[in-house]
């Protein structure tokens, strides 16, 4: 028995020699693996990179084991997207072919997985003639280089933000004044604009409706780009299509936002004239705006930092700029009843009716609407 068991061993041992007789590792890139940001508490955005020599032993071959959902550059090239896990055999000379620079020694091949870690992945150059798995041939037509369509709207959005900026500075020109008073934050815990002497008094103005048009302009615009990294379903529609389809869009959602501001004015002088509170409404409107102009140049500014640095946790930090601007909107309407019991002789209750009808349905409709 013994004897069958040590024949039995013997022969599977030569049948996995006689396999791997023609495989011969030149070189094992496995331990020259690195993360590409090592120092990253999260790794919900993952991704690893090893140079590799594509100039010696021109008739080599490289075997890659990928896990799945993984995407490979080579260089700054796309290569190619692993829906399971896979190990791709292919030859010196078809990588070659996939590098642009043909004078290169080394290329940088890059795997972006979210939780990758070196050791998921193997990189072996060497001969495997005898191993099962994909053939050169099919590697060749498989795994050429996907092709993508080049998305243009991290270029429309920088140039949107400095037609804001024109269009800010423009009217700094013209009404300085207006400008400073809409902007300065230390209003936001006063009474300034309950005052008789607020300049602030006119609704319907050529000056009041420019900054409505810059301020909703750029509101439209962190919407984009917010529904674009989010991939809100019903309004993704917005932020697909050429330079020009996305002017477009963005000037006529624009339009929609100051019509919906002047609405909002107009909704504003009914709600007064049914609780009798007179002249409050220009006002209660020019203080929420104060606060909707501040937190959303903020915004502008950060979201045009992370974009212009490809943060790669960006649609988290969209979720916490969300948060933290419809939390801020909620404290200012707070500091609204808060100044308007004081300034006005109006019972409370009644004032708390007024502020839920003309602000909180309405905060909580259009969150309704954001959400889905």
């Amino acid at each position: 028995m013994r004897a069958e068991l040590f024949m039995l061993f013997l022969f599977i041992s030569f049948f996995e020699i006689s396999l791997d007789s023609n495989s011969q590792v030149l070189e094992n890139y496995n331990n020259r693996i690195q993360e590409l940001y090592p120092n990253r508490k999260s790794k919900n955005n993952s991704a690893i990179q090893v140079n590799i020599d594509i100039k010696n032993f021109p008739q080599s071959e490289y075997r890659l084991s990928i896990p799945e959902e993984s995407t490979l550059f080579l260089g700054e090239k796309l290569w190619v997207y692993t829906q399971k896990d896979t190990t791709l055999i292919i030859s010196l000379a078809d990588l070659k072919d996939l590098v642009a620079e043909a004078n290169k020694e080394e290329i940088l091949l890059g795997v972006f997985k979210n939780g990758i870690s070196p050791s998921d992945i193997s990189v072996e150059k060497g001969f495997f003639d005898n191993q099962m798995g994909i053939s050169r041939e099919e590697t060749k037509g498989e795994f050429s280089p996907e092709k993508r369509e080049v998305s243009n709207f991290n270029d429309f959005f920088f140039f949107a933000v400095v037609t804001v900026l024109f269009l800010l500075a423009v009217y700094k020109m013209i009404y300085p004044l207006v400008l400073k008073l809409i902007l300065t934050p230390s209003a936001v815990f006063s009474a300034e604009d309950f005052s008789e002497s607020n300049s602030l008094q006119k609704f319907f103005s050529i000056d009041i409706l420019f900054y409505l048009l810059i301020v909703n302009m750029l509101v439209f615009l962190l919407s984009m780009i917010f529904i674009k990294n989010l991939g809100t379903g019903n309004w993704v529609d917005l932020v697909n299509g050429d330079l020009n389809q996305l002017f477009l869009n963005w000037l006529f959602g624009s339009g929609i936002l100051v019509l919906i501001s002047v609405l909002k004015f107009v909704f504003l002088r009914i709600i007064a004239f049914v609780f009798e509170l007179g002249k409050i409404v220009t006002a209660h409107f020019f203080y929420l705006l104060r606060i909707i102009s501040i937190l959303i140049f903020g915004m502008a500014f950060i979201v045009s930092f992370l974009v212009l640095n490809d943060y790669l946790e960006f649609e988290q930090s969209i979720k916490y700029l969300l948060y933290g601007f419809f939390g801020i909107y909620l404290f200012g309407v707070g500091m609204l009843f808060i100044i308007m019991s004081n300034r006005l002789s109006f019972k409370n209750y009644h004032l708390f009716v007024y502020i839920c009808s003309a602000e909180i349905v309405p905060f909580l409709i259009l969150t309704k609407v954001i959400i889905g």
